[in-house]
């Protein structure tokens, strides 16, 4: 019981040295939004199917919290920076509650191409934060090194959504992004894929991933160019004192 109180008290001191004022605020403005979503929902029409949606994001607003509790005392969870959570609540509130939940995904021309074109900024500083957990006090890291390991990072993600959007788009249902036309296909899906089958029957499909692809690359530059300018003049300011 005593180590867990300690665990307790850790985290609560490393979340006010790693978080600003208004970064914790956001926190819970986050969440008490999502939960005044849930209670309007369960009250005006308790079988929306956008109940569980919001639930889920109410959990995913305590992803790095709960990582890092229900995981610890010293796994490599444990060490992820809180400050992941600030950059993941944007994607949560505007890409699945907004998105989603609000139906802006559909109501919005374009909504989709926004939201891979902010997900080239956010997911370069979530990987910025992600390195400090394999970087020890000792280490010096090149600002230009953690700048290529975070794009790196926002690059493969955004290729892993693009195959997850894939699969669900033509293998399971025909609603889930941008790509409407697709009809769920229940054939041997990986036969078609390999050229035993006509793969690209569907051209907007492919049009749809490749432009998803390319907006979010090209913010992920825009923002890697960001990140380095700001790691240099933070090594430069650490240096000088």
């Amino acid at each position: 019981m005593e180590k867990i109180k300690k665990f307790f008290k850790d985290e609560r001191q490393s979340m006010k040295e790693e978080l600003t004022k208004p970064e914790y605020f956001s926190w819970w403005a986050v969440r008490v939004i999502l939960l005044a979503s849930l209670a309007y929902l369960l009250i005006t029409d308790i079988h929306n199917s956008n109940i569980l949606l919001v639930c889920l994001n109410i959990l995913a607003s305590f992803t790095i919290p709960l990582a890092r509790i229900i995981l610890f005392p010293k796994s490599l969870v444990c060490k992820i920076p809180f400050r992941c959570q600030t950059w993941l609540n944007i994607m949560i509130v505007i890409g699945s509650a907004l998105g989603q939940g609000f139906g802006l995904n559909h109501t919005i021309p374009n909504y989709d191409k926004f939201l891979h074109i902010l997900s080239g900024f956010v997911v370069v500083f979530i990987g910025n934060e992600l390195i400090a957990v394999f970087i020890r006090k000792e280490d010096r890291i090149s600002p230009l090194f953690r700048t290529f390991a975070a794009t790196g990072f926002s690059y493969m993600a955004i290729v892993i959504w693009e195959i997850f959007e894939f699969f669900v788009d033509y293998y399971w249902v025909d609603y889930c992004n941008q790509a409407y036309n697709i009809k769920p296909d229940h054939s041997m899906l990986f036969f078609r894929i390999f050229g035993l089958g006509a793969q690209n029957e569907n051209q907007w499909a492919v049009f749809d991933t490749h432009c998803d692809m390319l907006y979010a690359m090209v913010t992920t530059t825009i923002a890697a160019v960001i990140l380095l300018v700001y790691l240099t003049k933070k090594e430069k300011t650490s240096d000088s004192i």
